[in-house]
């Protein structure tokens, strides 16, 4: 064992001995003012036999198991933890205890909140189109936007439904035409897949189906929507204001959405007064159908006297392998990614979870898997802390659809394990 590790081991032993020690004393145990206590709450224990003997994610538990198949996870601007599963929505305090009675909800996959603390969730909604047929009910992606969950009161002040809420579908025929549930296109096999906030509150929502044809007028299923607050309409309420057709729904390339699964912005928690206003994003594509070496990709936006552009951030293929090993633009990195969260904090990382490898990757955001070595290191390369492997142990996961970034914790939503897991650093326990 190296003297750096000996040093964590000592650190984390010594954190083990306080924790115990602030359990057992009556006068402090629960005291909301100390931060120790606050953070033994809050992160969990650590089990000192689980500690990687290197560099490494260490588990925060107890994990947090009363779920069936979460689907997502989100840490708000409200500090809050929201958790997508077959029930609904789910509201937690960083302690993982119910914070309000669970939202229910169909088909619920994926959550995220803005700055004003409206939460949105991915989901289904029946509807029932009395011009088509008033005897059929159909089954339909959606986007609830809720306000005033973290107050203990939600009310949905809107919907973005599919298709009714795309902007490239006129009404009537044209928009009407896929709801055939005969048909191969049926707009009932499109899915609403990702969700991700701005810093002005636009949201992105990521849309995956089986009619992909470029060069229409009505937008492909494959896309990356963007929507704002209609200026036409009363507060909360949505609309469609650009359709990102700049990605490619069928071809795979640097600039492409061929079944996105999952997007990620650069705004991020915590609540902040000067935040970003980058409107580049991070995409994952999991069509497991198509050949696609760069599965997950990072989309610049710049704005020119054109408008705003979209287009790949192909400095990303410059691989220097002599400063690192691996790379998150290496050919076929990625198998099924399906979440993606960035670290809004001074270190800029970017998370990605794969199904097909049930495992979590860790990556800077100059490209290079893993972290910077701490000082004393017998090495300056970067550290690959990527960790999983298919399993229910403290360290893997079974089908992992969900990640999420706070304060040096890392959130996974396991599906196939119905929990979710928590990690943090074993260098960040000093």
């Amino acid at each position: 064992m190296s003297v750096m590790n000996k040093m964590v081991t000592r650190t984390i032993i010594t954190g083990l001995l306080l924790a115990v020690s602030l359990w057992g004393c009556d006068s402090i145990f629960g005291t909301k003012g100390d931060e120790t206590t606050d953070e033994i709450f809050e992160e969990g224990r650590i089990d000192p036999n689980l500690v990687p003997d290197d560099i490494g994610y260490a588990a925060l538990l107890p994990f947090w198991d009363h779920f069936d198949a979460p689907t997502d996870v989100h840490v708000g601007f409200d500090e809050l933890v929201y958790v997508t599963d077959r029930t609904g929505l789910h509201i937690l305090d960083r302690a993982g205890r119910s914070y309000f009675d669970t939202i229910e909800l169909d088909g619920a996959v994926a959550v995220t909140q803005d700055r004003n603390l409206n939460v949105y969730v991915a989901a289904r909604y029946d509807t029932v189109v009395t011009v088509v047929d008033s005897s059929i009910v159909w089954n339909l992606a959606a986007v609830y936007k809720y306000r005033d969950i973290n107050k203990g009161n939600p009310v949905v002040v809107d919907t973005i439904r599919h298709p009714f809420d795309d902007s490239s579908r006129p009404p009537g025929t044209a928009q009407r035409a896929r709801l055939n549930k005969e048909s191969a296109n049926n707009d009932e096999l499109v899915t609403f897949t990702g969700l991700a906030i701005l810093e002005d509150n636009t949201l992105y929502v990521t849309r995956r189906g089986p009619q992909n044809i470029a060069g229409i007028a009505v937008a492909p299923d494959n896309i990356v929507m963007e929507f704002q607050q209609d200026p036409d309409r009363e507060e909360g309420k949505m609309r469609n204001n650009r359709l990102l057709r700049a990605l490619s729904p069928n071809t795979p390339s640097l600039i492409s959405s061929v079944g996105p699964s999952a997007i990620a912005s650069f705004t991020g928690p915590p609540q902040r007064e000067n935040m970003t206003t980058d409107r580049s994003f991070l995409v994952a594509q999991a069509d497991t159908d198509a050949n696609i070496p760069f599965r997950v990709l990072w989309i610049n936006a710049e704005q020119t006297p054109d408008g705003l552009q979209f287009s790949p951030r192909t400095e990303l293929l410059a691989r220097d392998t002599t400063q690192a090993d691996q790379f998150l633009y290496d050919q076929y990195r990625f198998i099924e990614p399906s979440a993606i969260a960035f670290s809004a904090d001074d270190r800029n990382h970017i998370f990605i979870t794969d199904t097909a490898t049930d495992s979590l990757y860790l990556f800077q955001s100059r490209g290079v898997e893993g972290v910077n070595p701490p000082p004393g290191a017998e090495t300056t390369r970067p550290i690959s802390v990527s960790f999983g492997g298919t399993g229910s142990g403290p360290r893997s996961f079974n089908n992992p659809s969900g990640v999420a970034y706070f304060r040096q914790v890392v959130y996974v939503a396991d599906t196939g394990n119905n929990r979710i897991t928590r990690h943090k650093l074993n260098t960040d326990f000093e």
